[in-house]
């Protein structure tokens, strides 16, 4: 067996981390972001420091890279090194590129999701469990690690980084916070902040510098923020698609689109002027020799993700989660194209794959353009591969050119045109691959461990994240989806699926499985090992056991909840204690099933919420955990928010309807600090 990562950090290292998972009630975040109640304001100014103390000495990013990735590379002397933003060992490591050697390893204040070089030389890493972004500067010695100037709070989960054209602000985009952030990218200072749609990811600025293009890890759109305007308005583009089958539409009725997931990655296209910056022979690599090809328009913009086939709610299905229609199968990668000055897309539909279990890229999770080639380079987790796409179709996805395997867990891609080769970070192994992009044939990638200090007690948990994140394992399911094709992250995919025994909402994981069984939305399930048992029965598979069952367990028991964020709390402090005090008065009698302020009481119900499809009436009591972040709501999803769950007249749950609209806001406020 592949030697794993030596650890989780964020879930290891003892029970600290999962038992403090806990989220405030974050408020929205419009405007400049400076009142008392902003998740900016945090005493003392944070930005002081934040300005490059010897500007020009540190690193060069490589070319004209401005968005942020797991990985980033830059020149630093005659070097070209990889900074790697573990998250596992929450470090930065500095790798020598040429000489496949780790030069340092910077410790971090927090978990890190992303890593940019900036114009000026210093280094941005987004700090997803700690809600703020630490600015590093490094020196002319590569072995030397970085030094922190500073910290800047940001909302809840950053992700996501990018520079703007102009190189004058840093963009932050915040999963959790569902928020994007413009950060003066000389004193780190908040210029503006925007909502966005749930689960906002990756993000960049396109080519005229004034709109950013945001991708969401659920809920298929794309969302576009003007930059340039003072209003900073937010437009969505859908990104659902049809079926291109000669069935697709039945007596003339077109079909309901298909939903997507798994927008974790953007690019653009890259359209090199032929000029660039001088840089010193890399080792190794003599000047690129590949002719010039067709590239990709210029003003395109790349979504690799999954579309999806929940199926019918209204309809008993006869397979669970959804079926494969006309050779489609329920879950189906796809590569979105947009236009971006049109801020439409130009891929309309998914076709046939012929086949499942095809070692199709169901977990995209990075993505890079070529600009000599104008290709598209994706990592997959699942399949643990590099795919190199023809970004010249509708869907580059079914334009596959090469795929290079990949050690496990494949998160981060960084492409060095100059020395025509991609470098790789696999989170899951703790491994840097460079691959050689030269020529027609691919050249096996090598790679190289870096240092890690995470604690062996945790192997079972790390083998337990790879096999949540395995596709085209019979035992798990027989269509090669994995449980993270619909718990993303241990979250949910904001599908409600069709089902044998009725419409079923994916509910959310992480954060909320230790103390909630039974399990199942009918509570069936007295344990964990019993529901996952069933679970794989339901997809078809036949089962994990022994070790690898129980290193599943622990990785779903250890799965940590959204980031705690103290700073946003105070907002709405008044109507969260109004709120609380609704809650538990009997009368209104919420406490009754949710006890102890949001928890369940292990019992099913009767509230009158049995839906069409619906082959029985009672349901298991969910947590109310992180329920802000998990809409729809019910177990058909029926409810879009939770305003429309106080003020539904459809079920008998709790007896909410005689509250005033200001009651009800000031109660959705306490579920949403929960």
């Amino acid at each position: 067996m592949k030697r794993l990562l030596s650890g989780l950090a964020w879930v290891g290292l003892g029970a600290a981390v999962a038992a403090g998972s806990g989220c405030g009630a974050a408020p929205p975040v419009s405007g400049e972001g400076k009142g008392p109640s902003s998740p900016f304001a945090k005493g003392p100014d944070q930005t002081v420091g934040c300005q490059a103390r010897h500007p020009g000495s540190g690193p060069k990013r490589v070319a004209e890279h401005r968005e942020g990735s797991t990985v980033a590379l830059a020149r630093v002397g005659a070097k070209t090194v990889a900074y790697v933003a573990d998250e596992d060992s929450r470090a930065l490591h500095t790798i020598d590129v040429d000489g496949r050697e780790q030069l340092a390893r910077t410790p971090l204040d927090g978990s890190p999701s992303q890593v940019l070089v900036l114009a000026d030389g210093r280094v941005a890493v987004s700090l997803k469990d700690r809600n703020e972004v630490q600015i590093l500067e490094g020196t002319t010695n590569a072995k030397e690690p970085l030094v922190s100037l500073c910290m800047q709070a940001v909302p809840s989960e950053p992700l996501g980084l990018a520079a703007t054209t102009d190189d004058k602000q840093l963009l932050v985009t915040s999963g959790w916070g569902k928020s994007l952030t413009a950060l003066d990218a000389t004193t780190m200072k908040p210029a503006f902040a925007v909502d966005l749609p749930r689960d906002p990811r990756a993000v960049l600025v396109d080519d005229s510098g004034e709109r950013a293009f945001v991708s969401h890890g659920v809920g298929s759109k794309l969302t576009v923020v003007d930059l340039t305007n003072a209003k900073h308005e937010v437009r969505s583009v859908d990104l659902s698609v049809s079926r291109a089958t000669p069935t697709s539409a039945v007596g003339g009725a077109a079909e309901k689109p298909r939903g997507g997931s798994q927008g974790y990655a953007l690019a653009r296209s890259i359209v090199s002027s032929g000029g660039g910056e001088e840089r010193p022979p890399i080792s190794g690599h003599a000047p690129p020799t590949v002719p010039p090809q067709p590239r990709a328009p210029k003003g395109r913009i790349f979504v690799p993700m999954v579309t999806v086939e929940p199926g019918d709610p209204n309809v008993r299905s006869n397979a669970y989660y959804g079926e494969s229609r006309d050779g489609v199968p329920k879950e189906a990668p796809i590569v979105s194209v947009i236009d971006a000055g049109a801020e439409r897309p130009l891929t309309k539909s998914v076709m046939s794959l012929g086949t499942t279990m095809s070692r199709e890229c169901l977990l995209p999770r990075a993505a890079a353009a070529r600009g000599s080639t104008g290709t598209l380079l994706v990592t997959c987790l699942g399949i643990d591969a590099m795919l190199e796409l023809d970004t010249r179709g509708s869907d580059p996805i079914r334009l596959e050119k090469r795929r290079w395997l990949m050690p496990a867990g494949p998160t981060g891609i960084a492409v060095d045109d100059v020395g025509n080769r991609a470098v790789v970070w696999s989170q899951f192994e703790g491994r840097l691959s460079v691959v050689d992009l030269d020529g027609d044939r691919p050249h096996a990638p090598e790679s190289m461990a870096v240092e890690s200090d995470i604690a062996p007690t945790v192997m079972q948990v790390a083998l337990g994240r790879q096999l949540f994140n395995l596709t085209d394992d019979t035992r798990i399911s027989n269509d090669g989806v994995a449980c993270s094709s619909c718990h993303p992250d241990g979250r949910d995919d904001a599908f409600t699926w069709s089902t044998p025994e009725g419409p079923r909402q994916t509910i959310m994981l992480a954060g909320r499985v230790p103390n909630t069984e039974p399990y199942g939305w009918q509570g069936k399930h007295g344990n964990l090992k019993q529901y996952l048992g069933n679970t794989f029965s339901r997809l078809g598979g036949s089962g994990l056991s022994g070790a690898e069952l129980e290193a599943l367990m622990a990785y779903i028991q250890h799965l940590p909840g959204p980031p705690d964020d103290p700073s946003t709390r105070g907002f709405q402090n008044a109507a969260v204690d109004e709120g609380k005090k609704l809650f538990f008065d009997s009368d209104l009698a919420c406490a009754t099933c949710h006890v102890e302020g949001g928890g369940v009481d292990k019992v099913v119900h009767d509230v009158g919420s049995k839906a069409v499809a619906d082959m029985a009436p009672k349901f298991d009591t969910p947590s109310l955990k992180f329920v802000r972040g998990t809409a729809p709501y019910f177990h058909d999803g029926r409810y879009k928010t939770l305003n429309d769950v106080l003020n539904a007249r459809d079920t008998e749950m709790g007896h909410t309807l005689q509250l005033t609209a200001h009651q009800r806001t000031s109660l959705s406020a306490y579920l949403e600090s929960l």
